[in-house]
């Protein structure tokens, strides 16, 4: 049986509603959100990163839209009103609709803004707020959302290198993986502090064979160089590190050397680079494949994937999370399981992490056993997964590191031996989490890399003998100390201008460098050519080959050297011993100007009057690292200085056409700079009738009055203070 509906009553209804029901607006739900919240709101909120509120509004009985709604934002911490309150709608006035849904974005009321770190703050919505649509009734137009946490977490680091791959593509396009473009889908959906993702400071490494037989090569040398060589450098060692290739020439799309890990490389295919990227980095979090819908819609709070594919910002329910394998980043966002990995995880925790993630380190830092540093032995190589083999790179030396802690859910064993045979160390390393491919869910790679930091003196006595094997199995491989070192036969440098030579100036070109190494015992060789700016303090790694090399590169791609003190050296190792040679005479390196680039707002993009506009800049030097927020300076060209930092927030911009430009200057002095384009058009966001009586008076004025000097609804201009041009609009709109 079906029901009938009474077609007289429901047309009755309906010109009731369009002709004589009385408009009487509430607001039905208010949402916080940095990407991905529940109905009950329980997905936790992070301090300094951009939050979208969205105000759904009831009709409360009208069956037709409402045109011309609009609502203000009052934002409180601890009670107290924050000075970037109040704040008024970036869409707004909507035309509300009878069944609003979240997943069109003008179906709500929608605020930007950057809520404070705090355990108590406050979102109160007013509906109607001066008035401008005729209530009966607007004691019901104010609804809150109370007690929201905004927790405190660090920012996370990410060195990203251009990978030279050879056998086709060279370079990958520098501009689809600098900061602002390549780690786009990565900001959108993990929430830390705010991300440093720069460029390493080595230059890019190249790869001579097909990386579908050379990927745990690359895995180990990024393992390499953000485990060892960056901090060996002077640098901070990044939380991780990613390896991009031109274009998509590995089966797998990408890969990580573990779940969870701390490094990673992917690809530069147009329509899935973001996504590997966001992909690869949450196994390095710690999450696997899987094959969850996001089941929540989403918001791309700052619109980073507007450019260059053009998505918008809603994301539909029904996207599929972004660790299911093999997706093209239109296709994807995040599961709730995913979008906490990254906030739970120790490594984004503010306070320092006691912990573990694998080789020794700690997140952001020299690592969790620099108490103990000391000379290590890098054991690299691959395990092959199909034939239950293990072969062996040869060791390198390192001074001054963490060694590898032991992992007790480790599948393999690493194992130093005295020269007499006696057992100096051991390690437990695990393999199992570089297994799973990501280019389709149950596929398991055949190669998978080990990487660790051993000893190279036990209680003064030197590695002679390095095995490693399965946990219950018997040695699998060894590395075993031979009777001569290798020797370097000849170390040449071309283009770098020597500092004694009067009037040079510093190198600012290209730079040649060739070697040549033997050994007695006719073992194999790699050579690691290295750089340091000051004196031999500091040493970075350029390039690794074979016995004989040669590497040319540009003075810009190195830090600066520290005065006249620029050297090289190469550094050659037969599998255990190693030989070091430095270049006879030092050389000056120019200073470079820091990386900036703008992240957001998009060029060309509109805002009404009185929204707020979210800035956010990267900032980044080689000789500097991360610049300081004082550093860091935003302007407009209609309205002057808008403010220093990263990340910041402004809703006077004037009516008009802004070029807005982010400047970064280090401490040399050199700047860079970045510019986009944007519009900010007319809206009557306030009209000052503040009690919403309909008029503008005495009542008025008082309010005015009473937040004097401070700021609140008076704010007529939005700059922050109540003062005499806000009481001068008022006095000329008196009536």
């Amino acid at each position: 049986m079906t029901s009938r509906i009474d077609g007289t009553a429901l047309i009755a209804g309906l010109c009731l509603a369009g002709t004589a029901h009385a408009v009487d607006l509430s607001v039905a739900h208010i949402e916080v959100t940095q990407g991905l919240q529940d109905a009950s709101q329980s997905l936790p909120l992070i301090a300094r990163n951009a939050t979208l509120v969205r105000a759904r509004i009831s009709l409360n009985g009208q069956l037709t839209p409402q045109a011309g709604v609009d609502a203000v934002l009052r934002i409180y911490s601890n009670g107290v009103e924050i000075p970037e309150s109040p704040v008024y709608s970036s869409n707004g006035p909507i035309v509300a609709p009878f069944e609003p849904s979240d997943d069109n974005i003008n179906d709500t009321v929608n605020f930007l803004c950057l809520p404070p770190e705090g355990a108590d703050i406050d979102f109160v919505v007013t509906v109607n707020q001066f008035a401008t649509i005729p209530e009966d009734d607007r004691s019901n137009n104010t609804a809150s959302l109370l007690h929201r946490v905004f927790a405190c977490r660090k920012m996370t680091e990410i060195a990203y290198m251009p990978v030279n791959y050879t056998p086709g593509g060279g370079l990958p396009q520098a501009a689809m993986i600098e900061p602002g473009n390549g780690d786009s889908f990565l900001r959108a959906i993990y929430k830390t502090g705010d991300w440093n993702y720069h460029r390493s400071p080595l230059p890019s490494y190249s790869i001579y064979f097909d990386i579908n037989f050379m990927n745990t090569t690359l895995l180990n040398a990024l393992a390499d160089i953000r485990a060892n060589q960056i901090p060996a450098a002077g640098f901070t060692r990044p939380d991780f590190m990613y390896g991009w290739l031109p274009g998509n020439p590995y089966s797998g799309n990408g890969q990580a050397n573990g779940t969870p890990g701390t490094v990673a490389f992917g690809n530069t295919d147009p329509l899935r680079f973001q996504r590997t990227f966001a992909h690869e980095i949450g196994h390095c979090w710690g999450q696997p494949h899987n094959d969850l819908t996001a089941g929540l819609v989403g918001f791309d709070v700052e619109a980073h994937l507007r450019d260059p594919l053009g998505i918008g910002q809603v994301m539909p329910a029904s996207k599929y999370d972004v660790m299911v394998p093999s997706l093209n980043t239109p296709d994807a966002w995040v599961a709730p399981i995913t979008y906490l990995d990254a906030i739970d995880d120790a490594r984004a925790a503010c306070l320092a992490f006691g912990g573990d993630v694998g080789d020794g380190s700690a997140s952001g830092g020299a690592g969790a056993n620099d108490s103990a540093l000391q000379s290590v032995l890098r054991i690299a190589g691959t395990r092959d997964l199909a034939r239950g083999s293990i072969a062996l790179a040869p060791a390198t030396t390192h001074e001054l590191m963490p060694p590898t802690a032991d992992d007790p859910h480790g599948d393999l064993i690493v194992e130093s031996f005295a020269a007499d045979g006696s057992r100096l160390h051991a390690v437990r390393v695990d393999t199992h989490g570089a297994g799973e491919s990501c280019v389709e869910a149950g596929v398991v790679n055949a190669l998978v890399p080990i990487y660790v930091n051993l000893p190279r003196w036990t209680r003064g006595v030197e590695a002679a003998r390095v095995t490693v094997r399965d946990v219950a199995g018997p040695a699998r491989a060894e590395l075993v100390r031979s009777a001569h070192a290798p020797r370097v036969t000849s170390l040449s440098v071309r283009g770098a201008k020597p500092a004694a030579t009067r009037g040079a100036g510093p190198s600012n070109g290209r730079i040649r460098i060739d070697w040549s190494a033997r050994d007695a015992d006719g073992d194999a060789l790699e050579a690691e050519l290295l750089y340091s700016p000051d004196g031999g303090n500091a040493w970075l790694p350029l390039t690794v080959a074979e016995r004989t090399g040669s590497f040319e590169f540009n003075a810009s791609d190195i830090p600066a050297s520290r005065g006249p003190n620029g050297r090289f050296a190469v550094r050659v190792t037969d599998g255990m011993n190693t030989t070091w040679s430095e270049s006879g005479s030092s050389f000056a390196a120019v200073n470079q100007p820091p990386d900036i680039y703008l992240l957001t707002p998009n060029n060309a993009t509109s805002f009404p009057r009185g929204a707020t506009v979210v800035f956010h800049a990267s900032a980044w030097d080689i000789d500097e690292q991360l610049l300081p927020e004082t550093s860091v300076s935003w302007t407009s060209s209609l309205d002057g200085a808008l403010g220093t930092g990263r990340l910041l927030a402004r809703r006077s911009l004037s009516v008009g056409t802004h070029l807005i430009t982010v400047r970064g200057v280090d401490a040399a002095g050199l700047a860079s700079e970045k510019s986009v384009t944007i519009t900010v058009t007319p809206r009557e966001f306030n009209n000052l009738d503040l009690d919403g009586s309909g008029a503008i008076g005495g009542s008025d004025l008082g309010l005015m009055l009473g937040d004097w000097g401070g700021h609140g609804l008076g704010d007529f201009n939005a700059d922050g203070v109540i003062d005499g041009p806000d009481l001068a609009e008022l006095l000329f709109r008196w009536h």
